[in-house]
């Protein structure tokens, strides 16, 4: 069996909606800078790569609750993020950004092969939408109140006061995050990979 000659070490890309913290760095970044630490001293051919994730929810929420474009949000914190991980000598080759045009080139071509390839189908789906901002909302986008610990504020994906994982039909009460409106069960059409590879 031959061993690599080339290693690529990547690590979970933060969300660029807020300061690192401790729990980051210890549950993610400083394991994955102590082995690429560990590989370069062995004198392999490694590669540490890593980015702020600038897509999704948790940033347009925080867009909306400071009164500002999601843009402003992560030209922010992405460069937070970055001046952080550089105080704490995390050994980063490439910290990027996933709204740089590499990244949303990359990803275009993966999805848009599968897609050639016949590995994704549309369907239909039923999904919550807000009829007062005419939005479909993703599971963050819908609010209400847990069914284990009763936080009034938890999101349709997880409560963030004690940590269950919960869909959006769990909640007691939803509401959506963008209007405060009751969201109404809409079809709208989906795409989804086909689980026989």
């Amino acid at each position: 069996m031959s061993e690599f000659k080339r290693v690529l070490v990547t690590a979970a890309l933060p969300y660029a909606n807020g300061p690192i913290h401790i729990g980051h760095l210890a549950g993610c970044y400083i394991p994955a800078d102590i082995y690429v630490r560990f590989l370069r001293a062995q004198n392999k051919d490694v590669k540490f790569i890593g980015g702020s994730d600038e897509h999704g929810v948790p940033i347009t929420i925080r867009a909306m609750k400071e009164g500002v474009s999601p843009q402003q949000i992560v030209d922010r914190y992405h460069e937070q993020i970055k001046h952080s991980f550089g105080q704490m000598g995390i050994s980063f080759d490439i910290y990027s950004r996933t709204s740089s045009p590499v990244h949303h080139e990359t990803a275009a071509a993966f999805f848009k092969k599968l897609y050639d390839d016949g590995l994704f189908e549309e369907k239909e789906s039923e999904q919550y939408y807000d009829e007062k901002t005419n939005t479909f909302l993703a599971d963050r986008y819908i609010i209400g109140t847990c069914p284990v610990c009763g936080n009034d504020n938890a999101y349709g994906d997880q409560c963030e006061k004690c940590g269950s994982s919960l869909s959006p039909e769990q909640l007691i009460n939803p509401r959506s995050a963008l209007s405060d409106a009751i969201p109404v069960k809409k079809n709208k059409t989906l795409v989804f990979s086909i689980a026989e590879l």
